[in-house]
């Protein structure tokens, strides 16, 4: 993978090849790191790789309320003996309510703010 499309004689004058903006956006897209991690590791400017996925269609200009929790693997469950395995089972199945409980107060805020119904009711058609 090429880095820059041209060389120039600092780095602030190269222009980087779309096969590296690319590659950079799918890294963070696709990854669990920062954007300010992604700029540093590949030393490019602050708030680039905010520019180059914009050019890509995605807004990340506003930080996200809710992160979804890590799953662990289903081998690695099996791999474990029973009340470690329980116990993996409880915290997940607790952090599972808890983002059932963000994501129906979230819906409750939304439908406050907006004043528009969110959530249909079951005896409708």
């Amino acid at each position: 993978m090429e880095r820059y499309s041209k060389t120039y004689s600092t780095k602030w004058q190269n222009r980087y090849s779309e096969d590296f903006k690319q590659f950079v956006c799918n890294e963070f897209l696709t990854g669990t790191a920062t954007r300010r991690s992604i700029e540093k590791k590949y030393n490019i400017g602050h708030g680039q790789l905010t520019v180059w996925l914009k050019g890509l269609g995605y807004d990340y200009s506003k930080p996200s309320i809710v992160s979804l929790p890590m799953m662990a693997n289903q081998s690695d469950k099996l791999s474990n003996n029973g009340e470690e395995s329980l116990s993996q089972l409880k915290k997940e199945l607790q952090e599972a309510r808890l983002l059932a409980e963000t994501y129906k107060k979230m819906i409750e805020v939304a439908e406050q703010e907006f004043k528009i119904k969110i959530v249909k009711k079951s005896n409708t058609k």
